[in-house]
């Protein structure tokens, strides 16, 4: 058996670099849906209150909470308008899935867990 050599320092180098290529992360291309969004959810089924307001942001395709409101959400906004995603505060975790278009949006959520839920969502660009 033939022990692994150890890689010289320019290799560890140029591995370091490749790495780090590797892991970062693309930048997206823009969307036809990037920019400032208000969602507002309510419910249909179990013990959920609401209605519930979110205020999203879109870009390049990646949906990510406005900040500021004890709530993270993250996904993606396919360029045909497909949206798949998550909105968590505290323990739950929603799962989102609907459509965009132009400026407005509707789709389903569902809470799983112990007090499960259910119901829709609508969207319209602010920006």
């Amino acid at each position: 058996m033939t022990p692994f050599a150890r890689p010289s320092s320019a290799q560890a180098l140029v591995l370091a670099v490749a790495a780090s290529v590797l892991a970062a992360p693309a930048t997206a291309a823009p969307n036809r849906f990037d920019g400032a969004w208000s969602v507002v959810a309510t419910a249909e089924t179990g013990n959920c209150t609401g209605p519930y307001r979110y205020p999203i942001v879109i870009r390049g395709g990646i949906v990510d909470d406005a900040g500021g409101h004890g709530v993270d959400a993250s996904g993606r906004a396919t360029a045909d308008g497909r949206i798949t995603g998550t909105i968590c505060s505290g323990l739950a975790s929603v799962a989102v899935t609907g459509t965009l278009r132009g400026s407005a949006g509707s789709g389903r959520w569902t809470l799983a867990g112990i007090s499960p839920c259910t119901g829709r969502w609508t969207a319209r660009r602010t920006g």
